[in-house]
C-alpha cells in the first residue's frame, strides 16, 4: 500500500492506494501531518510513502523543494522501514481542472487538489510499473 504526501508550509494533501484504488484522504495540517502519518501507516498498512516534489516547468530549484527534501530526510529517520520515493508532480493541476471541467464542478472546497493527489499516485504507480 502506498501513501502519498503533497507538503506544504500550513497543509498537506494525502491520498492512499488501497485495494488497487487511489483515494484521496483529504487535507492534513502540516503540524499534525508526522502524527496522521502513524495512523495512515497502521490503517492502511503502508509500505512506501511518495512524496510530491515542487519542480517548477523548468526544473528550477524552489525554496519549497529544499523544504520538502527535508521533509524527505525527517521521515526516512522517522519511519526507516517504510520505504520513502519521491515525484516530479508538473501539470497535474492543469490534468485536475481537465477532469472537473469534464465533470461540470467548480472548484470548491480543494476538489483540485483532492484530484491531483489521485493524479500523482497513480502517475507514480505506473511509472515505477507497481500496484497497489
Amino acid at each position: 500500500m502506498y501513501l502519498w504526501i503533497d507538503l506544504w508550509d500550513k497543509r498537506c494533501w494525502v491520498a492512499v492506494c488501497v485495494e488497487w484504488i487511489v483515494l484521496p484522504k483529504g487535507i492534513i495540517e502540516r503540524h499534525k501531518l508526522i502524527p496522521h502519518i502513524k495512523k495512515m501507516i497502521v490503517k492502511y498498512n503502508i509500505k512506501s510513502i511518495i512524496v510530491w516534489l515542487p519542480y517548477d516547468l523548468y526544473w528550477k530549484n524552489l525554496k519549497q523543494l529544499d523544504k520538502t527534501e527535508l521533509f524527505i530526510k525527517k521521515i526516512k529517520n522517522i519511519f526507516p522501514y517504510i520505504i520513502i520515493d519521491s515525484i516530479d508532480e508538473r501539470f497535474t493541476s492543469f490534468e485536475a481542472d481537465i477532469v472537473l471541467n469534464e465533470l461540470w464542478i467548480k472548484d470548491k472546497n480543494w476538489n483540485k487538489d483532492d484530484i491531483s493527489a489521485v493524479l500523482i499516485l497513480e502517475s507514480y504507480l505506473k511509472q515505477k510499473n507497481k500496484y497497489c
